[in-house]
């Protein structure tokens, strides 16, 4: 779980990276995408049968929550704010978009356990936002903004991958394909901008491409998937859940000497309110088996 985190963090290190270089979103989606893709591409021809089974809203939604369309928007939000940001508000106000959904969707009540949680990942982000409107800062909110966007998306991810029942890595890979060939044909014309195809081969930054590539495609992309599976196993699903409310905290942490982004009062304290909430939401502290948010629906 801990190898889980730091590839975790290390994406959101990745993304902001990306927005202080040469390299465009696109760029470091292709860094994302390609080594998952030919990693599992041998899984995902195995197991076409079992993905054509899956409704295709469902397929549908876990590209547009976890593939092209939802690097796009947390890459673009990571112009406009610092590591801390994102990492707080995409994975911690992940539980409040996730019930929310479950509620919403699929009539499923809250224990006040739950709710609890859930209302201080609110005042988090209402502390986040109060801190923009003191500083004035519209190029914050608008990453701010793009962050919860990615936050729902990732929520709609979630609840479509669970509800599709495929094997974790069949997801990935299918995703992987998808948005691959998704991002090949836009960048082919022209409608997403890529520094890499239009410079020659021997004037790209080699240098930052490889440290994309170890940290959004091995590492994000494949690794975190054998490691976060294998704690689930280890710990249980509740348990790796409040690790993972851990996420903004470390990213930040790293943030400082990497990026030298040092986190308001203000900003430590929707931070910590995140961090604790998502803990609280996770229901680690209640005895009975909540590793399901949601009775998924049976579909033919």
């Amino acid at each position: 779980m801990i190898a889980t985190l730091l590839l975790w963090s290390g994406f959101f290190l990745s993304l902001r990276s990306g927005a202080h270089s040469d390299l465009t979103t696109a760029d470091i989606a292709l860094t994302r995408f390609v080594i998952p893709c030919v990693i599992l591409l041998p899984l995902v021809i195995r197991s076409r049968l079992s993905i054509k089974a899956v409704p295709p809203r469902y397929l549908l939604g876990m590209f547009i929550g976890c593939g092209l369309p939802y690097l796009l928007v947390a890459g673009s939000g990571m112009q406009f704010a610092p590591v801390s940001d994102g990492s707080a508000l995409i994975p911690g106000t992940l539980p409040l978009f996730v019930s929310g959904i479950a509620v919403l969707l699929f009539k499923q009540p809250l224990s006040q356990h739950r709710i609890a949680g859930l209302v201080l990942v609110i005042i988090g982000i209402a502390a986040f936002m109060s801190h923009n409107l003191m500083e004035l800062n519209g190029e914050r909110m608008q990453g701010h903004l793009l962050f919860l966007t990615g936050s729902i998306m990732w929520a709609m991810f979630t609840i479509c991958a669970r509800v599709s029942s495929l094997n974790p890595l069949v997801t990935a890979g299918f995703i992987s394909l998808l948005s691959t060939f998704t991002l090949a044909l836009s960048i082919h014309l022209g409608w997403l901008p890529s520094h890499l195809a239009t410079t020659a081969v021997n004037e790209w930054p080699w240098k930052e491409l490889i440290g994309h590539t170890m940290l959004q495609g091995i590492g994000a992309g494949v690794i975190a998937a054998f490691t976060y599976l294998h704690a689930i196993s280890v710990l249980g699903a509740e348990r790796t859940a409040a690790f993972g409310a851990a996420t903004p905290a470390i990213a930040t942490f790293l943030a400082i000497p990497i990026f030298n982004e040092q986190p308001s009062l203000l900003g430590w304290v929707a931070l910590s309110l995140i961090c604790i909430g998502s803990l609280i939401a996770s229901n680690i502290f209640m005895k009975q088996d909540s590793s399901m948010l949601y009775q998924p629906p049976k579909f033919k």
